[in-house]
């Protein structure tokens, strides 16, 4: 079961230190999702080689102005111990015809392993699917990276993928979820291996990580500069996960504070979630600035009075996931102000998680009143510094080893 990390149940540390210093070969599929990327971009650890697939389908590739024969779509090294390769598949591949649909990615992998003749070769299998992947490859060793539950991606196939997630996790050396509540729920319906199944937050990426602990906002980008102090910041997109009604109540309670919304801001829905989101975003205080690349975004964490994880607590997606916010502000030191979703719940000692809007409110009111500082900001930097992407990382392949 999961073991605690400085007082907070439901966070495994894992080993202690390298379980081996066999030469190993790792394939990530996938790497598609940027905070996949960013935690296995960052392992940096001798002797272990890393290969980075990417796999679209024609459409999503053709939208990014990629296609097979693409120079993009070559293997290349991109570190002293990393390469990458992009495929760009016929629709389906995944889901429809996964045996065929697996074949070129299993051809790259295999070519790459078969220049490391010494090493262990080991899979890290990001969706259950890649099940199919796994058996063409026959690795020495695997691991199933969940970071949601599936099911809600593709509900009609709901059945097949319960059926394909607990095949990945029997037979995979370890099983690592981002999010405390999927472990729990794959021991549940694991039970043989649930000592094989370990729950270890995203890892915070390097430029996320301030030199130090934050207890005063930084200077704002310039797209902020001009605006009112407090600077109350959310990071993501306009979608129904995020309470609306809260965000506008926030809005009015602070009408000298600046709220700031950094992500893609789409076209109005007919949905029931848009109304109070539009409210919200009519507010004379709301600054939407659209979105904004990663590598810029550790400046506005690290300029925000208190970065806002407003999520709804009756969404199915937050009952499941783990918000890569969390350890992406949690670099910076700066306060945190959150609902009570699962996720947030297990850092209580390190940020403001509210139960209701009151007491969310509030938080943000202690916060501002009290010079923008909760006293809490090395606490933050120091979990962070130490869920570092390539802790993680190497984490992760010490109990794949371990468990093998």
């Amino acid at each position: 079961m999961s073991t605690a990390i400085m007082g907070t149940p439901g966070l495994d540390p894992g080993p202690t230190s390298p379980t081996s210093n066999v030469p190993v070969a790792l394939a990530v599929a996938d790497a598609g999702w940027a905070t996949t990327e960013h935690l296995f971009r960052e392992l940096d650890r001798d002797p272990v080689d890393v290969l980075l697939l990417k796999c679209l389908d024609y459409v999503n590739g053709w939208r990014k102005g990629l296609y097979p024969w693409s120079s993009a779509c070559r293997m290349k090294q991109s570190g002293p111990r990393r390469w990458e390769r992009q495929h760009v598949l016929p629709s389906g591949w995944m889901k429809r015809y996964p045996r065929i649909g697996m074949r070129p990615i299993a051809r790259s992998i295999g070519s790459w392993w078969r220049n490391r003749p010494e090493s262990r070769r080991g899979l890290v299998m990001t969706y259950p699917h890649y099940l199919y992947l796994r058996d063409q490859l026959r690795p020495d060793f695997s691991v199933y990276y969940n970071i949601d539950d599936y099911t809600l991606y593709w509900p009609g196939h709901a059945d097949l993928l319960r059926e394909l997630e607990c095949e990945a996790v029997r037979s995979s050396s370890a099983t690592v979820c981002v999010a405390w509540s999927r472990a729990e729920e794959l021991r549940a319906a694991v039970p043989e291996a649930a000592d094989r199944i370990h729950h270890i937050p995203h890892g915070t990426p390097s430029r996320f990580l301030a030199p130090e602990p934050l207890d005063r906002p930084a200077d704002p980008p310039g797209d902020l500069g001009g605006l009112p102090r407090p600077l109350l910041g959310y990071v993501g997109s306009m979608e129904d996960r995020v309470d609306w009604e809260l965000m506008d109540r926030l809005s009015l309670t602070f009408p000298s504070a600046s709220i700031v919304v950094v992500g893609r801001v789409g076209a109005p829905e007919d949905q029931p979630w848009w109304e109070p989101c539009a409210r919200f975003l009519a507010r004379p205080n709301v600054h939407a600035i659209g979105w904004r690349p990663q590598e810029e975004l550790p400046r506005y964490y690290q300029s925000f009075d208190a970065t806002l994880i407003p999520y709804r607590l009756d969404h199915p997606f937050n009952r499941a996931c783990s918000p890569t916010k969390i350890m992406d502000a949690m670099g910076s030191g700066r306060p945190i102000v959150a609902t009570a979703i699962p996720e947030c719940r297990l850092h209580r000692d390190r940020f403001h998680v509210a139960e209701g809007e009151d007491e969310f409110l509030s938080a943000i009111r202690a916060i501002v009143e009290g010079g923008s500082d909760d006293g809490r900001s090395a606490l933050r930097h120091a979990f962070a510094t130490e869920h570092s992407c390539s802790g993680v990382a190497g984490r992760i392949v010490d109990l794949a080893l371990a468990g093998d």
